[in-house]
């Protein structure tokens, strides 16, 4: 294989360091290179500062020299800055690394659907199968509909949400919508763009809870993540469901030490009475994980036997993303990998991430590329091992829409998902017409350090009226992923919530984790605990009407005379018995209206 160069300007990361240099190299112009960037506008690329202590006069230099510093926090900056920019603003005082920000991906479809956002609907026509399987009708009919219950949907895109209100979704809704990383405005249609992934699983979730109160937002950056759960935890939401994927930006152990961590947003609106359910990922057959081995020494992985390459097909313009993380310190690692991609037709290395892990401050064991091909083909993975020791276990994972050519299926968990918060809910998918089997693309455990996920499933490909069908074994399937799956358990935490209101975020995922039907033992790194079923409803919890209180009747005592008819004194006695009956019935509809009351 070809060997590589690795430059290192400043404190930038591997991917701004390339294009700072095809820039100096007269390469590329830049505005062709913040074009390859995975965020940019014009000659700038969005990206991320890492801090330490007070990054005001970051960002005040940012301003002054044509960066636009957007989400500022306690130890990172967000921003759009120049090119041109890019090492001097890395070099400044109290910036530890800068990484370009790679926007999230949707746990979409694992096969293409047709969006039918303008078609006609009407609610209570279309219907998730999701309602019966999951128990949820049996809670509607005894009263628990989700009234009063807050619910936030997070979501990649919106598209077509509006034409939907007020029959496949309610017709009143509160936004918090990213029109760009940092900038967002309460108007729906900000966040009515990129995709409807979002209106399919706000539909799916008031499928299942139809009375909660709607909030929606649609982050693009860790940052934009932060400050949406900072506003759903302030407007006291009670359930989030979240069916976006970020990068790994921790061990596998379910915590992080980056400041925006998703998994910290997590934590957040945990401790702000919110449960939280997360698609677990479409990524059972996108990702690989094992020992390193190289077996001829060459410093190459070895994924199966001899093959050093780990193929998959990329269509022409489709962005692909693959990272890559190993056992190590996530803040002075020292085994050192890379991570190609290498076009097949002509063993050309078209991307390349190749950080150094030399064990200095604020280096992590993690690796990531993106790229997007202007013609279709056959691609690549290849991993090299640079320096330091061989790490014990590697992680691949692949954003693409195809599935990569040598894959683990276990531990391909995504993130958040691998939170080790207990108020988090990582779910896994069953096709709506055999909840016994697992979806094939359904992301499963264990986590790198050993801990069971999913937490639950769900039910997926389930009725709903933004996607056209497509035929999964000759079944109709709507929405194949993971992410309906989460919002068929968020309504069934929204109605869990209504039922009980005084239940923790703990609580009610205990509650639903306990009640789940078993597949296998429980828990287990396919099923987690089971499929999600609620079980009979609690007694309604909807006040009675008050039944009036009758008088009780007064009994008449009739002397039985000793010496007459003996009929006639069973006749009296049968009469007299008759009327204490009636005292008793009376006394026990009075007691039971007081309980009532």
């Amino acid at each position: 294989m070809l060997e590589s160069k690795k430059p290192q300007l400043g404190n930038l990361d591997s991917m701004l360091s390339q294009l700072v240099e095809s820039v100096e190299q007269g390469i590329s112009t830049a505005n062709d290179a913040a074009a390859s960037a995975p965020i940019s506008d014009g000659e700038s690329v969005a990206v991320t500062f890492y801090t330490q202590g007070d990054a005001t006069s970051l960002a005040d230099f940012l301003r002054v020299n044509g960066g636009d510093p957007r989400n500022v926090g306690e130890g990172y900056i967000e921003a759009y800055v120049p090119i041109g920019l890019l090492v001097s603003a890395s070099e400044q005082p109290g910036v530890t690394r800068v990484d370009a920000i790679v926007p999230p991906q949707p746990a979409d479809h694992a096969s293409p659907s047709t969006e039918n956002i303008n078609a006609p609907a009407s609610r209570g026509i279309v219907t998730s199968q999701g309602v019966a399987l999951h128990g949820a009708d049996a809670w509607h009919t005894a009263g628990y509909t989700g009234r009063g219950v807050k619910v936030g949907v997070i979501a990649f895109g919106f598209r077509g949400f509006s034409a939907r209100m007020g029959n496949e979704l309610p017709a009143n809704v509160t936004s918090r919508c990213y029109r760009s990383t940092g900038i967002f405005s309460p108007n729906r249609v900000d966040c009515e763009t990129n995709s409807s992934f979002g209106t399919a699983i706000a539909e799916t979730l008031m499928d299942i809870a139809p009375d909660v109160t709607l909030y929606i937002s649609n982050p693009r950056s860790r940052g934009d993540l932060k400050t949406a759960v900072d506003w759903m935890v302030r407007q006291d939401v009670d359930v989030i469901t979240h069916s976006v994927i970020y990068l790994w930006d921790g061990p596998g152990n379910g915590t992080s030490p980056s400041p925006i961590s998703s998994l910290k947003s997590v934590d957040a609106a945990v401790s702000g009475g919110t449960v939280w359910a997360n698609a677990a990922g479409n990524y059972a057959r996108r990702t690989w994980y094992g020992q390193f081995n190289d077996p001829d020494g060459n410093g190459w992985l070895n994924f199966v036997g001899n093959d050093q390459l780990n193929r998959l097909e990329i269509a022409a313009g489709e962005s692909v993303r693959v990272q890559l993380r190993w056992d190590g310190s996530w803040t002075t690692a020292n085994k050192d990998l890379d991570l190609y991609l290498i076009d097949l037709k002509d063993a050309s290395i078209v991307a390349r991430s190749e950080r150094y892990q030399t064990g200095a401050a604020n280096q992590t064991p993690f690796e990531r590329l993106s790229y997007k091909p202007t013609t279709s083909g056959t691609y690549a993975i290849g991993v090299r091992h640079w320096t330091g020791a061989t790490p014990r276990w590697v992680q691949l994972q692949s954003w693409s829409r195809n599935h990569i050519e040598r894959y683990s299926v276990s531990r391909s968990i995504a993130n958040p998902a691998e939170s080790a918060n207990p108020g988090l809910l990582a779910v896994g998918a069953a096709h709506y017409w055999d909840t016994n089997t697992l979806a094939q693309y359904s992301s499963r455990g264990p986590t790198p350090d050993g801990r069971t996920k999913p937490d639950i499933t769900g039910v997926d490909c389930a009725h709903i009226a933004t996607y056209s069908p497509i035929l999964i074994s000759g079944r109709q399937c709507w929405n194949d992923s993971t992410g309906q799956s989460a919002a068929h358990v968020a309504g069934l935490a929204a109605l869990v919530k209504d039922a009980f209101p005084t239940y923790t975020p703990r609580q009610i995922a205990n509650y639903l984790k306990t009640n789940a039907q078993a597949r296998g033992a429980k828990p287990n790194n396919s099923w987690g605990y089971g499929f999600a079923r609620l079980p009979a409803p609690p007694q309604t919890a909807v006040t009675p009407s008050p039944t009036p209180i009758r008088p009780l009747p007064t009994p008449v005592t009739t002397p039985i005379s000793g010496s007459g008819d003996l009929a006639a004194v069973a006749r009296e006695l049968q009469r007299q018995t008759n009327l204490l009956q009636q005292v008793i019935q009376s006394m026990q509809a009075l007691i039971q209206t007081l309980t009532n009351r």
